[in-house]
């Protein structure tokens, strides 16, 4: 476990160099190794630049770290009830 959070701290402190330098970010690292949902978003900032190496230092964290891994986002479809048009329409010759 301690071994396992060594290197989180080293790869995060990789790419809060790497972040600093390349978009001017500064990301706190020691949060990063605690909050999950911090190091979701920096790893996805991470990914939003064009350095490679932040790139494979984001596949880095991934793969030592499952819980970091990215997630398919579902795409979810509007129904009809909650779309602005049908609910537009809805008002158009009653009250509110």
């Amino acid at each position: 476990m301690v071994g396992e959070i060594e290197l989180l701290f080293a790869l995060a402190g990789r790419i809060h160099v790497l972040l600093r330098r390349e978009n001017g970010r500064i990301i706190d690292i020691e949060w990063m190794c605690a909050d999950i949902s911090y190091a979701k978003e920096v790893l996805r900032l991470a990914n939003a630049t064009d350095s490679d190496e932040l790139h494979k230092l984001v596949e880095r964290v991934e793969q030592v770290y499952p819980q970091f891994a990215r997630q398919k986002k579902t795409v979810v479809q509007p129904s009809a009830a909650q779309s602005p048009v049908a609910a537009k329409e809805k008002y158009i010759n009653t009250l509110r």
